[in-house]
């Protein structure tokens, strides 16, 4: 059973999550879900990385699940947010980091998994924090003003990426996923191509193998030797 946890962002949101220890951490990784979801979605595959010796911290975005509250009483709701509340889940991501740094976990230690939106967020990461390990990708696009494929531009040499996404049915982001890999001039990258596979979180449904092999490589991107 994974600890929940809370932490209060920079500007005095309540983040809630949940964490998702490895007995052996080689590292760990920060999931963040689809809109309108939750963090509950990852709870199927912190459970197949920890298996891999990776640790994660799936989080409830700002008004989502249980992070609906702000150090002043405030009830937030994702479904009234512009798209400049909506890019503030990178301020949850930040606070995400953070907390894992409290537990002693390096940024070099420590890589940003999502799925659509949260995918966005986990290639801007790496452009706010340099230090950051990689970002895994499920489904990424254009989303509330956030450009995928322009975050992946500025990704440094050792960070790792992975991206996947599903051509005939969600076009856009495998179009997306498809570019960011080739813009990246990063040394370890992979994308990961699949038709009629859904959106985000789908494709793991639509390949039974795809959790598994995704933790490997992110158990292998952690094992393997820093520059």
């Amino acid at each position: 059973m994974p600890e929940k946890i809370t932490y209060t962002t920079f500007d005095g949101v309540k983040i809630v999550g949940d964490w998702y220890p490895a007995p052996i951490t080689s590292g760990v990784v920060v999931l963040m879900h689809t809109m309108p979801t939750t963090r509950k979605i990852m709870a199927p595959f912190a459970q197949v990385l920890a298996k891999h010796n990776v640790g994660s911290l799936a989080i409830d975005f700002r008004g989502h699940g249980e992070s609906t509250q702000t150090d002043d009483g405030d009830i937030l709701d994702y479904q009234k947010f512009n798209d400049s509340q909506h890019q503030q889940y990178l301020i949850d991501a930040i606070g995400a980091v953070d907390w894992l740094k409290s537990k002693n976990y390096s940024e070099g230690q420590i890589m940003m998994v999502g799925a659509s939106i949260g995918a966005n967020i986990a290639i801007w990461m790496l452009e706010q924090n340099p230090a950051l390990a990689g970002a895994v990708m499920l489904s990424p696009g254009i989303y509330r003003g956030i450009d995928a494929v322009e975050s992946a531009t500025h990704a440094k040499f050792h960070q790792a990426l992975w991206a996947a996404g599903s051509d005939s049915d969600d076009t856009e982001a495998y179009e997306t996923a498809k570019e960011l890999i080739e813009q990246a001039d990063v040394n370890r990258k992979k994308f990961v191509p699949y038709k009629n596979a859904g959106h985000g979180i789908h494709l793991f449904t639509s390949d039974p193998k795809l959790m598994e092999d995704l933790a490997a490589w992110i158990q292998e991107t952690f094992q393997m030797p820093t520059a």
